[in-house]
């Protein structure tokens, strides 16, 4: 029988015991965490490619919707990079995505050339990655032709409310965002957890929390998975439908200046002997007039209120007077047209993006636009009808004039080239005050401010968002010329003495070419570690 004295020796070996246990599980759950992180790093993350190289690039290995790519031409190939978000990339296998279909019907079409359409649709992008990703891949493949799909439901959002990736890298929107919405399917792993084996969990998790259960019909892929419950769905058409809203265009200006500049690269690439053209695709509540209906009904929103040609009559100006040159295909009658005259839906459950008809329907409008303005053939009946747009026309030609005019520089003020800076037009459209209109940048991310010719400026004034009672650290520097190796001199340093509002800073009036504003801390960052960013509602600056 155990003594008094053996039962208290005892107690101290059992938690020590229960000590070392959990010491060697914490052990080997780290060490287990080191080999997957190794097994992450050599076989699932993407191998990016380097524009040096010669090798084919393996699209599907980065998330595309595409499979392997030579860089070089064939004899009588003639390449078409195809550029957009997730229409572009579709929910369909590739053969039956719109590209897919361009690439068989101008096939059919020219029999002297061998069509091949490089499908580089990201989803979760707008304009600016657009261009970043042309000016990536572009590098990479040989090519004759560009086309870039400029969505009407959320693109012009995407790069206004900045949900789209602040820095373009490949597909990154795809292959590391954790929106549980975006790629159902995918692999989308977050960094969230101390041990990456819980992300992976976390992200299985997300999967399956928007995966839809039904079975996906023949010729449908990963992206055609994601199906939104009725309540997300109604919310997200509305949201599509800000840019028919006059009252939210202010807050949406950003978005329309990175149309304007993909306009203005497009233009670019005909002056330079490139073939490009410019698409306009609709969402679905642009297309059923009745989903739209019952869209407006679950927000308590007032169909009066609302110009749905607005934001293709916004674009098509904006086309008139930057590139002019650059073919412009606004497939929304078309859409409206086959909706109604037959029983073919044209989108896929309530996954947002074309079936297997609307993406016909879309490559048969793109083929015959191509044929006729690429390629100068007589244009096959196309099925573009004037539907005419239900509600009413909100905004004058007078109003959209003076809408677009902070897109445009004012001659009598010589505006900066800006780097650095996401919206950073808000900087200098004289807008102070306003929750909504303010430039941003990452903490430690220079904004700078380059001048063509030098300015004698005597003082310059930053207004930062400070409506939630915000402090910033940051630091401003100033370089007084253009030469290599010409230093940045300090010109006030805020980074431990914070400042919230107004900053005003006194300069000696020396010529100078340029300015570099570098967040470094943010007050609001300890309550939200995702608030990591400055935020300048204005710049002014006086000679």
């Amino acid at each position: 029988m155990a003594t008094p004295e053996n039962n208290t020796k005892a107690k101290p070996n059992a938690w020590l015991n229960l000590l070392l246990v959990l010491v060697f599980s914490a052990g080997a759950l780290w060490l287990a965490d080191l080999g997957f992180r190794a097994y992450e790093r050599h076989f699932l993350l993407p191998i990016y490619p380097d524009i040096e190289g010669v090798e084919p690039i393996n699209l599907a290995q980065l998330r595309y919707n595409e499979g392997v790519v030579s860089r070089e031409l064939a004899d009588d190939e003639f390449r078409i990079l195809s550029f957009g978000d997730s229409f572009t990339h579709s929910v369909m296998q590739p053969d039956l995505s719109y590209n897919g279909i361009v690439q068989q019907q101008l096939n059919d079409a020219l029999q002297d050339k061998t069509v091949r359409v490089v499908n580089l649709g990201e989803p979760g992008t707008g304009p600016n990655s657009f261009r970043a990703a042309h000016d990536f891949w572009s590098q990479i493949f040989e090519h004759q032709a560009v086309l870039f799909h400029i969505f009407l439901g959320n693109d012009v959002q995407d790069d206004a409310y900045l949900t789209s990736p602040l820095v373009w890298e490949p597909n990154i929107a795809v292959l590391q965002a954790s929106n549980d919405l975006l790629d159902a399917g995918s692999r989308r792993v977050p960094n969230k957890f101390p041990l990456r084996m819980l992300d992976y969990a976390y992200a299985a998790w997300l999967s399956r929390k928007t995966t839809a259960a039904a079975e996906l019909p023949p010729g449908y892929n990963w992206a055609a998975l994601t199906e939104l419950d009725a309540e997300a769905f109604a919310h997200t058409y509305f949201v599509f439908l800000d840019v028919t809203d006059p009252k939210k265009l202010p807050a949406l200006l950003p978005g329309y200046q990175q149309v304007m500049l993909l306009l203005q690269r497009a233009q670019s690439l005909v002056e330079q002997g490139i073939k490009v053209a410019v698409l306009l695709g609709p969402s679905e509540p642009m297309v059923d007039d009745e989903l739209r209906a019952e869209v407006f009904a679950a927000e308590a929103a007032n169909a009066a209120n609302y110009d749905l040609g607005l934001p293709a009559r916004i674009i098509s100006e904006l086309q008139q007077r930057v590139a002019p040159n650059v073919p412009l295909l606004d497939m929304t009658q078309a859409f409206r047209g086959q909706f109604q005259s037959s029983a073919d839906k044209l989108y896929f459950r309530r996954n947002t993006h074309w079936n297997l008809v609307g993406n016909q329907l879309a490559g048969d409008e793109i083929s015959s636009f191509l044929l006729q303005h690429w390629f100068g053939q007589a244009p096959a009946e196309m099925l573009q009808q004037d539907t005419g747009w239900p509600g009413p026309k909100l905004f004058s030609q007078a109003e959209l004039n003076n809408y677009l005019q902070p897109l445009f520089n004012d001659p009598s003020k010589v505006l900066p080239q800006v780097s650095g800076a996401a919206r950073s037009m808000q900087m200098f459209d004289g807008i102070k005050g306003n929750a909504d209109n303010w430039a941003m940048a990452e903490l430690g991310q220079g904004i700078e401010l380059e001048w063509d010719d030098a300015l004698d400026l005597t003082m310059v004034r930053v207004y930062l968002h400070h409506a939630d009672g915000r402090r910033y650290g940051l630091l401003v520097e100033a370089q007084y010329g253009l030469l290599e190796g010409d230093t940045w001199q300090i010109v006030s340093d805020r980074r431990n003495e914070t400042v919230s509002g107004e900053l005003t800073i006194t300069l000696p009036g020396m010529p100078l070419h340029a300015l570099r504003i570098t967040g470094t801390s943010n007050s609001k960052q300890a309550e939200n570690p995702d608030n990591h960013f400055i935020h300048i509602e204005e710049l002014e600056w006086f000679e």
